[in-house]
């Protein structure tokens, strides 16, 4: 009986993927697609870690639960701070999804990563 709930339960396991590295990203604005580096770190659900573009370098934050991720992060863009919040599946290197930008619209978010730390 033991042994029966010792495999039930190892059938409920979820596998977490994982995000610590270089990642290569863009995501699609009103304006047109913005480019992006992040360096993430994964300490098991949450993500810490900062991007550099154009803007200058910002401070990320997220979680991550089986494949899929949640990243924010500030940008100013004409003296205006704006959140951006993306959601996304990880899958191996790449990670899809939608990001927010601020209250300018969504559009679609993708990465992949280019050097691995782990």
């Amino acid at each position: 009986m033991i042994r029966i709930a010792a495999l039930a339960l190892a059938a409920f396991v979820v596998i977490q993927a994982e995000v610590t590295g270089e990642w290569e990203a863009s995501y699609v604005t009103p304006l047109g697609p913005q480019e992006l580096t992040m360096y993430l770190t994964q300490e098991g659900p949450r993500i810490s870690g900062h991007t550099t573009s154009e803007y200058g370098e910002s401070q990320i934050r997220g979680s991550i639960a089986g494949d899929d991720v949640k990243l924010s992060w500030t940008e100013v863009d004409g003296g205006k701070t704006i959140q951006i919040s993306v959601t996304g599946k990880i899958d191996r290197d790449t990670i899809s999804g939608r990001a927010q930008i601020g209250d300018r619209g969504e559009g679609a978010f993708k990465a992949e990563r280019t050097g691995r730390d782990h």
